[in-house]
């Protein structure tokens, strides 16, 4: 049997000793946190680790969460942005999109069919943040900590496509006004029913397609009643982090620094590469590519399968610019009012290269 060596045991030492000091660097912090839906990726492999390992970890056991998911909470998506402005939570994840309904700019970052990679993803989120936070903050009492894509979300169709244009007609499954702008642009009626009634809706023709993630939509099984895989992506189903104002401020500011470097770092980070890894390998198991890793959404691994896939090719992508200068842009600048629509276009338009104009 092989004996540390001394300077192994010095380095141990070290350890213990940094970890004693930071715990004394740290008041005993107990957070009240919701976060997304039990079983999803956001919750089980960021959000729940975050609070009862992560911080702990790093605080020497003297900051942690007690952590309950959407879904043990009971609570719908209006409801939840709320738990944060009246503190039931002083911290919540989920969906920004369940802010628009009060703050409308937060849709900004979500408008259907903008966005269509990473990279401008990130650059539209750093622009956008400052004023979402100065906006959150006076407007509804919450301060927003960090935030991160669930991935790219496209078509899943029991019909055969080719392209943007054979979208007309077909009945498709949405979620949020501005996705909902997209499919009519497109010539198809939106239709909205839960996730767990799409199977069944396809099955049994009630829609021709469904809009969810890449990775989502695999996983859910979606790939057993679709014949199609379309990668207009509509939206990213961004997680936001967020915290209730009071609690936030009251917080000694070494818990809150510590909160929010490694919620937009470690927490952050993880969210990002999660979401483009399982976009693309959802894209890649859906559609029988060699290139597929079933194991990159681990625990729960995805299905290889040979959907046809859709390209999204240089007519479809002319075609989606002019739709959204026609009319899913100039649907949001209503909805969100001159004053936003000047921002977006001051602070946004640049970095995606169109503008709103109502």
């Amino acid at each position: 049997m092989r004996h540390p060596t001394a300077a192994v045991l010095t380095g141990v030492a070290f350890a213990f000793a940094a970890l004693s000091a930071n715990a004394a660097d740290f008041p005993r912090t107990e957070l009240k946190t919701i976060g997304p839906n039990t079983g999803t990726s956001n919750y089980e492999d960021i959000f729940k680790p975050f609070f009862r390992e992560r911080l702990p970890q790093l605080s020497g056991g003297m900051v942690t969460g007690d952590t309950i998911s959407q879904s043990e909470a009971g609570i719908k998506g209006p409801e939840f942005f709320r738990m944060a402005r009246l503190g039931v939570a002083d911290i919540i994840a989920g969906p920004a999109t369940y802010a628009s309904g009060e703050l409308p700019l937060t849709d900004s970052i979500e408008i259907a069919g903008l966005i269509q990679d990473v990279p401008t993803l990130r650059k539209v989120i750093d622009a956008a943040l400052p004023a979402m936070q100065k906006m959150y903050r006076e407007r509804a009492q919450v301060v927003p900590v960090t935030m991160w894509p669930t991935g790219g979300q496209g078509f899943w169709c029991a019909v055969p496509i080719n392209g943007l244009s054979d979208m007309a007609g077909k009945k498709v499954r949405v979620f949020g006004r501005s996705m909902a702008d997209m499919v009519e642009a497109m010539g198809a009626t939106p239709v909205t029913i839960s996730f767990a009634e799409v199977v069944p809706g396809l099955q049994r023709k009630v829609i021709d397609c469904a809009v969810t993630g890449m990775n989502s939509g695999n996983l859910a099984k979606w790939t057993d009643v679709s014949t199609h895989v379309y990668p207009f992506i509509v939206g990213w189903s961004v997680m936001q982090m967020a915290a209730n104002e009071k609690s936030w401020d009251r917080l000694d500011p070494k818990v809150r620094d510590l909160i929010y470097s490694e919620a937009n770092g470690w927490a952050a980070a993880k969210g990002w590469a999660d979401a483009e890894a399982a976009t693309q390998h959802g894209i890649w198991c859906s559609t029988g590519d060699d290139r597929c890793d079933p194991n990159v959404t681990k625990p729960r691994a995805l299905s290889r399968t040979n959907l046809t896939l859709v390209k999204l090719t240089p007519e479809d992508d002319k075609r989606r610019v002019e739709l959204m200068e026609t009319q899913v842009l100039p649907k949001f600048a209503q909805r969100c009012g001159a004053d936003c629509t000047e921002w977006f276009n001051a602070t946004l338009a640049p970095v995606v290269g169109i503008e709103a104009k109502p």
